[in-house]
């Protein structure tokens, strides 16, 4: 994963030289600030999913992870635009 990351990110930086319109701190299609602010929330919140992870009982987890599934299908197939909901 990681070198498939970092080639990837390489090849949007080389695709992206030279392009107008990009935003500040961009070095091709890749933001910098973007990626720092991004970064800096997903570590410490995946060490506070870890802990939480850990203090609930596994079937609650095993639920609540098929909940969090089957909203994330709904949402790509596109039903709450269909139905105009806010979610």
């Amino acid at each position: 994963m990681v070198f498939t990351a970092v080639g990837g990110s390489i090849s949007y930086m080389i695709n992206g030289l030279g392009v107008e319109g990009l935003p500040a701190y961009s070095t091709g299609y890749v933001n910098w600030l973007q990626w720092i602010l991004l970064a800096g929330c997903s570590v410490p919140m995946a060490v506070v999913g870890a802990k939480t992870a850990h203090l609930l009982p596994a079937r609650q987890l095993k639920y609540l992870f098929i909940a969090v599934m089957f909203y994330m299908g709904l949402k790509m197939i596109g039903v709450f635009s269909w139905l105009n909901l806010p979610l």
